[in-house]
């Protein structure tokens, strides 16, 4: 039922999507698979004004994974180069509507022009308060825990942190994405029902959504009819559906405790 803010009962704090099939939608076309990442740079734009419309604060787009490092050179060195015409063409609207940009993932192996063009965009946009845009690049998931777990290790062998003191909060503090919150709902386009090592610790309690059509259809009634889904999804978090809705109280089980036969 629709009767929350925009029409929609319950809207997604952060979304995430992984934006799969612009190689496939251009090939069925006849046409090369760069034109397929061109048709998807506009589904972006689709998918950043539709988000930002409704009130979703944080949208993580998967922009280019570690292993994308593999693809064909040419294919590699024109998704860098539009990477830049994003960053520069969009970059006034972007700040306009109050949308922040941020990037996870290992920006220093991009090559220099186009992390000079995301640096200033990041520089650009840093001012917005309305949402935030995050770009994953060069990004993988099990590399950016890996990397968490071995600043934590050099930490606590210089004896700055004990390793009793390590939890999940101070752990997330070591990533690259530390300033987004856990992922809400995690969209993937293509066909495919795997998230390819993308947000693997922050979408632990995420609600998965796999479409059969290609990044480059994605329309913003996609991602309208995609909130409505989520609104129905009852998000419980290892806890009953009673609980959830208030009907018996939240009490936390002591594992010291003793069940009195």
């Amino acid at each position: 039922m629709k009767n929350g803010k925009n029409g929609f009962s319950r809207i997604p704090q952060h979304v995430a999507i992984i934006m799969d099939g612009n190689g496939r939608w251009a090939k069925a076309r006849g046409l090369e698979r760069i034109e397929g990442h061109a048709e998807g740079a506009r589904a972006v734009r689709h998918a950043v004004e539709t988000a930002s419309r409704v009130g979703i604060r944080y949208l993580t787009l998967y922009a280019f994974s570690v292993a994308n490092w593999a693809r064909p050179r040419a294919e590699v060195e024109s998704l860098m180069r539009l990477l830049v015409e994003f960053a520069q063409k969009e970059r006034a609207e972007l700040r306009q509507n109050g949308i922040r940009v941020n990037v996870i993932g290992a920006l220093d192996d991009l090559p220099t022009p186009t992390r000079h063009a995301v640096e200033d965009l990041i520089r650009y946009t840093a001012e917005g308060d309305r949402m935030t845009l995050t770009l994953a690049l060069s990004y993988g998931g099990r590399q950016d825990i890996i990397e968490a777990a071995r600043s934590l290790a050099v930490r606590a062998r210089a004896g700055l942190v004990l390793p009793e003191e390590i939890d999940e909060d101070l752990f997330k503090r070591h990533m690259t994405t530390h300033a987004l919150p856990q992922v809400d709902l995690l969209i993937r386009t293509g066909g495919e029902t795997r998230v390819s090592d993308f947000l693997l610790f922050e979408s632990a309690y995420a609600e998965l959504l796999f479409l059969p059509i290609m990044w480059p259809e994605f329309r913003p009634e996609t991602l309208l009819s995609a909130i409505e889904l989520y609104g129905k999804k009852e998000r419980r978090f290892g806890m009953i559906s009673e609980q959830v809705r208030g009907l018996i109280p939240v009490e936390a089980f002591d594992p010291m405790d003793r069940i009195q036969g």
